[in-house]
């Protein structure tokens, strides 16, 4: 099986080549710059590097979220049109779960993504299983957790705005990887990619936010008690 897996979630952009659980080929960059852009090109020049073509791909894997939302939307945009196109299976994968997969640490691995005003897109996993559902809320509930646990703890992703509060409340448990050590290592996501199961229908894959968008919230709040999804996409 010749798979495809490429991550849009946050400001990284990996891509990936692997066939079966052997992982040919890599592309990631740091470089703050449009997916929109930069996405296509670098699938098109690691697919030529590794002297395959669109078609030889089977399955097409995807960070589904949560994350950024543009970089979300045009992942999964490019992921559904690649899998469409081609006839491949296509599979989402958790963006959490990625980095969480990359770490090989005893103890508690929580991957996790600033998403402003003390909230984040959190998850906690030990021994590669979730034991903390991924969710966006408040920073301090996710401590108020693993406040309640005493195994080492790695944090891993967003950490500089909160390293000193971890510090402070975990001391010695914790071990805090930057930003550049977190980055994807596109191998996390071709692991996570083989184990999933293809999405039935295309057509029906949608990004993984983990919360509604700005635009979703402005018309909820302009529709007091009537929060259908199917009421807003008609009216938009």
């Amino acid at each position: 099986m010749k798979i495809l897996a490429f991550d849009t979630s946050n400001q990284p952009l990996t891509v990936s080549l692997a066939e079966h659980n052997s992982v040919k080929n890599v592309f990631t960059t740091n470089v703050a710059r449009n997916h929109s852009i930069q996405l296509l090109p670098a699938i098109r020049d690691i697919v030529a590097a590794e002297n395959w073509t669109l078609q030889d791909i089977d399955r097409v894997v995807v960070a589904q979220g949560p994350g950024s939302f543009t970089g979300l939307r045009i992942g999964v945009t490019v992921a559904k049109v690649l899998a469409d196109t081609l006839g491949a299976e296509l599979c989402g994968v958790s963006s959490l779960a990625i980095l969480a997969e990359q770490v090989k640490a005893d103890g508690l691995v929580v991957p996790l993504f600033n998403a402003r005003n003390r909230n984040v897109f959190a998850g906690v996993y030990q021994n590669g299983v979730s034991i903390f559902t991924e969710s966006h809320q408040p920073i301090t509930n996710l401590f108020a957790f693993l406040e309640a646990k005493d195994e080492p703890i790695t944090f891993l992703g967003d950490t500089p705005e909160f390293s000193d509060e971890m510090q402070t409340l975990f001391g010695e448990r914790a071990k805090i990887l930057s930003p550049e050590e977190s980055l994807p290592d596109g191998v996390g996501i071709v692991t996570l990619g083989l184990q999933e199961t293809p999405t039935e229908n295309i057509q029906d894959f949608n990004p993984n936010y983990l919360r509604k968008t700005q635009a979703e919230l402005n018309w909820i709040a302009a529709h007091p008690g009537e929060d259908k999804p199917e009421n807003y996409v008609f009216e938009i």
